[in-house]
């Protein structure tokens, strides 16, 4: 966990340092690197994924249930290609939620 210089105290605790842990335990299952962080006493949790030829997908969670995805297009891509992606990822995210 990222901490100020000199700080010593211990990791943080309660519910939502068990949720954060999970998610960081659940992303790293699920093959991304994740890594758990404190920064002035706010959680979030940093992911990437590792694309062959391409550059990583980023993920972001704080503690506050805001989440942002990031990933790389082909240069070459078209908007309406591009545009498909981001209608279908976030698709797939509200029927997640639904369910």
């Amino acid at each position: 966990m990222t901490k100020a210089a000199g700080q010593s105290r211990p990791g943080p605790s309660g519910e939502t340092a068990r949720r954060m842990r999970a998610i960081t335990a659940g992303l790293t299952d699920a093959g991304l690197t994740a890594c758990l962080n404190e920064t002035r006493g706010v959680l979030d949790v940093t992911a990437t994924l590792d694309r062959p030829g391409g550059k990583a997908s980023e993920v972001l969670v704080d503690e506050d249930g805001y989440v942002e995805l990031r990933y790389w297009n082909q240069p070459g891509s078209t908007p309406e290609q591009i545009t498909l992606v981001i209608v279908r990822a976030l698709a797939a995210i509200a029927a997640a939620q639904r369910a």
